[in-house]
């Protein structure tokens, strides 16, 4: 079974309609089925299919966020995106800054996938963390909420935490955006204490690990380094760049 995320317009983003047959016909973005007979999310928690779970749990929490944002409209939150949040979801883009470019659709892509949910990241995350975890969810996932990993399907959500490396975390934990904004600061702040605080350093090793980090630096930290064990190079110096570049100074 493939993953999706991200937002490919090959079809690893959200999910925009369900075929005939009651099969998901992934697409760039969350909105409404254009049927309107089997709506994207109603997959639910139970659905053996891990893509449709992620669904689900995406929308529930762009529901959740949108009632957080707008909660005179008292949203149904039950992971299913139907007329209602359809109509949320525009209500909520035509109240946005036109500098925050973010298009009047009803439908859910990266920009107001971002926009919705980084009000949780700030009040989840320390101030001096919020600009490089914002990064870090990124490039890890462009913002796509019910992320599943291409390569590894068991990397799910925003932060891609894999199940076999957190089995202590549920499906459900690893596809809440709270949590995942908790993980990677809880990962960069146990980076920091181990490298010295230094906050570059840091960030590498969330490509790198820890220990392929201190590698790295003890190899004089080359812009361009193949881990040990590794089959291709990485250039750390732009991963780092990225990740501090994608999000603007809170």
């Amino acid at each position: 079974m493939p993953g999706r995320g991200a937002w490919s317009v090959k079809g690893r983003g959200g999910t925009l309609a369900y075929g005939p047959d009651g099969t998901t016909r992934p697409g760039p973005y969350y909105m409404k089925a254009s049927t309107g007979k089997r709506l994207v999310g109603a997959g639910g928690w139970e659905s053996p299919n891990a893509n449709r779970r992620a669904v689900h749990g995406a929308v529930l929490a762009y529901q959740a966020a949108l009632n957080a944002a707008l909660p005179k409209l008292g949203l149904k939150i039950d992971g299913k995106f139907g007329q209602r949040t359809g109509e949320a979801v525009t209500a909520w883009q035509q109240r946005q800054p036109k500098e925050a470019d973010i298009s009047v659709w009803g439908g859910i892509g990266p920009s107001t996938s971002q926009g919705l949910l980084m009000p949780t990241l700030r009040a989840t995350v320390h101030p001096d963390l919020v600009q490089v975890v914002c990064g870090l969810i990124t490039q890890e996932s462009s913002w796509d909420a019910g992320a599943v990993g291409w390569v590894d399907m068991h990397d799910v959500g925003l932060a891609q935490i894999n199940a076999r490396a957190h089995p202590d975390m549920s499906e459900k934990q690893r596809l809440d955006p709270g949590v995942c904004f908790k993980f990677v600061e809880g990962y960069l702040n146990t980076a920091l204490d181990a490298l010295g605080r230094n906050l570059r350093d840091a960030i590498a090793s969330y490509n790198l690990g820890i220990g392929g980090a201190r590698s790295w630096i003890n190899a004089g930290r080359p812009d361009i380094w193949t881990p040990s064990g590794a089959s291709s190079s990485r250039n750390v110096k732009a991963y780092i760049n990225t990740i501090l570049s994608a999000c603007s100074p809170t």
